[in-house]
């Protein structure tokens, strides 16, 4: 029994030696993908930004463009005014006087007639000057937005890798203590098992995507059309299932911005949180009623490109609120 118990005690110690290696493999990892998670939402408010410096900047060119070609054509007509008169308007003026009075009155008539000719060119020159910088603002706002969309593509294919990385060594961590708990002298052993741990209470009751995942606190980040960010991103790989935090009724969308959808209805609270940029829909259908971590979806890119799950709360029905702390308890 002694030379067995000494035999068994080598392999518990690689066996836990394996589990801490794999735990800090784990940790290194999901630090790295918190890393570019964040990169992303700086580089996904950044192309907002430039989205809409470029749509303000093209609608005040439409704007001074009609205003100049005005502005010039008013001049024109000035200039073809005082060709035709074959004499400035001062001198015209002044040879039609028939009286002191008169020459009085129309060298004022004329000296403003020619200070309008010279506030006609000089809005023409500021006018002109406002569009050489919106359009220097243009072509500006279409390289940051180029820089953003370049700098997204890559940050989605890092971000892709990652989280199949994260998932691999999270199975790997799964089977470690799977075989730890196996070679386990005693029941009080403190590493048994690995669980989606209990379901919590509250609005959020467990994390809305069961698998590996990444995700920064981007509520209230700039969106495209002036609009702000009103949920959390959680980063996950293709496929991964999306469930329900609290018990509801489903309400199922679909949009061009957010792709395919669920708003979950929870009972008896008047709250409801809203899910998208789904792969494709889980088992129940419009109307069905849910329990909490029932899968209501799969993570996909659906109206986006990252994959990824937004994740939105509403209690009471009204406006969004930040639910990062609280998906930071459950996740």
């Amino acid at each position: 029994m002694l030379v067995a118990a000494g035999a068994a005690l080598p392999a518990q110690a690689d066996t836990r030696s394996d589990l801490e290696d794999a735990r800090n493999r784990l940790e290194d990892a999901e630090a790295e993908l918190q890393g570019l998670t964040l990169e992303w939402q700086r580089t996904e408010s950044a192309l907002a930004r430039a989205q809409d410096a470029e749509e303000r900047a093209r609608r005040e060119i439409v704007k001074l463009e009609a205003a100049l070609a005005q502005t010039q054509k008013q001049l024109g007509l000035r200039a073809r005014e005082m060709y035709m008169a074959g004499a400035s308007p001062t001198v015209a003026a002044l040879l039609t006087s028939g009286s002191i009075g008169q020459v009085a009155d129309r060298w004022e008539f004329a000296s403003s007639v020619a200070q309008g000719d010279q506030d006609l060119a000089t809005r023409v020159a500021v006018q002109t000057e406002l569009l050489r910088r919106e359009r220097a603002d243009l072509e500006r706002a279409v390289e940051q937005k180029s820089a953003a969309v370049e700098a997204l593509e890559r940050q989605k294919a890092l971000l892709e890798g990652r989280i199949s990385e994260l998932g691999d060594l999270e199975a790997d961590l799964e089977r470690k203590l799977a075989a730890q708990q196996a070679a386990a002298a005693s029941a009080d052993d403190p590493d048994v098992g690995f669980s989606p741990g209990p379901i919590g209470t509250g609005a959020i009751q467990t994390c809305p995507v069961a698998g590996p995942n990444s995700f920064v606190d981007s509520f209230g980040d700039p969106r495209p059309g002036g609009r702000s960010h009103e949920g959390i991103d959680l980063i996950a790989a293709q496929g991964t299932p999306v469930v329900a935090v609290h018990s509801g009724t489903v309400h199922r969308t679909s949009s061009s911005i957010g792709g395919l959808g669920v708003v979950v209805y929870h009972d008896g609270s008047g709250d409801w949180t809203f899910y998208t940029h789904f792969d494709s829909f889980g088992a129940y259908g419009e109307g069905a009623h849910v329990s909490t971590r029932d899968v209501i979806g799969y993570v996909g890119n659906t109206g986006t490109t990252v994959y990824h799950l937004h994740f939105e709360l509403h209690p009471g029905g009204g406006v969004a609120v930040n639910p990062y702390s609280m998906l930071l308890a459950v996740c």
